[in-house]
């Protein structure tokens, strides 16, 4: 495919490929409490909550501290039970976490371990990065719609 995985893989460097897990956002917000289900019949108001406690909370200060990024988007996202809206959100956070750190290793540890990789997320990947510099770039918007 040609893409470039940081500290993994050289290829283009205009086409850039870092792992998101969304989870790994999600549970910063809301601990281990299920928030999507594909199956209908085990769709619950409780996870519904839950979704709109993970928007909630990704519309909160904490983001903006944690990731350097503010968000705007709408209700209808925490509205999807399969959580896949929300997950996409979660993703792009990271995502957008990563480039605005792109300079700093994308916020890689020091060593990847070249068979497990790395998540883009600052809890994850950047504990040693914190301890050589800011983490969090400038404060950057996304809209997701």
């Amino acid at each position: 495919s040609g893409v470039t995985i940081p500290h993994l893989q050289d290829g283009d460097p205009e086409r850039v490929v870092i792992e998101a897990y969304p989870g790994v956002l999600a549970r910063q917000i809301i601990g281990r409490r299920n928030y999507k289900q594909d199956t209908k019949k085990k769709q619950t108001p409780a996870q519904r909550e839950t979704r709109f406690d993970i928007l909630t909370g990704l519309r909160a200060e904490f983001l903006r501290a944690r990731y350097g990024i503010e968000i705007e988007a709408p209700d209808l996202i925490a509205e999807d039970p399969t959580g896949d809206h929300l997950d996409a959100l979660l993703c792009a956070i990271q995502a957008a976490w990563a480039w605005m750190n792109r300079m700093n290793r994308y916020g890689t540890p020091l060593s990847v371990d070249p068979l497990e990789g790395w998540i883009a997320d600052p809890t994850v990947s950047c504990k040693e990065a914190l301890k050589r510099s800011s983490c969090n770039a400038p404060e950057q918007i996304i809209y997701a719609k």
